[in-house]
């Protein structure tokens, strides 16, 4: 928290205070027509400080009509953005979740240089509104005055990945709380909740899960569902989650491609040069992704271990790294 912000309980209750869905009965109100400000990061699987997105969801409740309080309209009202590194725009996830970082479901992808991250972040926070000009250096921004609200699922993970870019949310964003979707759910640290089961859960048929821009905008879509439902319904989004306790099915994922601009000073670079003054080796196959190669080549082996010979189409797959091919899908609108 900023200095002489107010930690808040996180309650359904006070969040539909701070979405006007709730008055305050009396009591002073923590905040009035906050914005929200949802950020999501994506980290290299074996190098947990090279961020490789950095996905942004914005709500402006000055935006929103309490008085027609339907999911659909009020989801409409989210703005959302895509920010990529270009200097580990090589690197991809795939030996412990599906990453998907080309498949942004909300608009268009921004490639950033690692050293504009901050400036980017730095802008966002100052005026949440501009999220679309947060990238255009030519564009000065101001701060707005507002209290903004931080909004993520395990929220103290992503602001731990954004302090590896240089951004100190309590202390650079000025946020006057924070609203951690985990929480609101019910996880705890000994008992978490996955956001894809809270999707679920909340009717919300979501894909490309693990793309930092599709995480932030289905964490603050969720955020604003269950204010929707509890205000509804109390207790009912604590029960729809009992109903989704067992193993879940892998997340979806469907092929598209986001468009994409280059922003900032990452403007006229490419991809591969970028990587290379970067000190991102050509050869990115670490170590532990040899083994995890290694590992899946001995399971292959072991399935034809009885036959008389091993097929051709597996010898040749022997001799080259195991790689996996990642799909994607338009935004599916939940619905009310």
């Amino acid at each position: 928290m900023a200095r002489g912000s107010t930690p808040v309980a996180s309650s359904l209750y006070a969040l539909r205070q701070m979405l006007g869905l709730t008055p305050a009965n009396g009591d002073a109100a923590l905040t009035v027509h906050p914005i929200f400000v949802c950020i999501d990061c994506e980290a290299f699987e074996h190098a947990h400080h090279k961020i490789t997105e950095i996905g942004v969801a914005v709500l402006d409740t000055r935006e929103l009509d309490q008085r027609s309080a339907e999911a659909k309209q009020w989801i409409e009202k989210i703005k959302y953005g895509h920010f990529k590194p270009i200097e580990y725009g090589l690197l991809k996830n795939k030996n412990f979740v599906k990453g998907c970082p080309e498949a942004f479901n909300f608009g268009t992808s921004t490639w950033i240089k690692l050293a504009d991250a901050r400036r980017v972040l730095q802008n966002i926070f100052d005026d949440p509104t501009r999220l679309h000009e947060a990238a255009d250096f030519d564009k000065p921004l101001s701060k707005t005055g507002r209290d903004v609200i931080f909004v993520g699922h395990n929220a103290s993970s992503d602001t731990s990945f954004l302090k590896q870019v240089g951004f100190n949310v309590a202390v650079d964003g000025g946020t006057k709380a924070t609203m951690d979707t985990q929480k609101l759910a019910g996880g705890t640290k000994k008992k978490s909740i996955a956001l894809q089961r809270l999707l679920l859960s909340l009717d919300v048929d979501a894909y490309n899960l693990h793309n930092a821009g599709n995480d932030a905008a289905y964490t603050l879509q969720a955020m604003l569902l269950m204010a929707l439902k509890d205000q509804s319904t109390p207790g009912s989004v604590a029960a729809d989650l009992l109903k989704y306790s067992g193993k879940l099915s892998p997340a979806k994922h469907s092929p598209i491609v986001a468009p994409h601009v280059f922003a900032g000073t990452a403007m006229g670079c490419t991809i591969e040069s970028a990587a290379e003054n970067g000190s991102i080796a050509t050869d990115m196959r670490t170590n532990i992704q040899r083994r995890a190669e290694r590992q899946e080549r001995k399971i292959v082996v072991r399935t034809v271990r009885n036959a008389s010979e091993v097929p051709a189409t597996t010898a040749m797959a022997l001799q080259r790294p195991v790689t996996s091919h990642s799909s994607h899908i338009f935004f599916n609108d939940p619905g009310p």
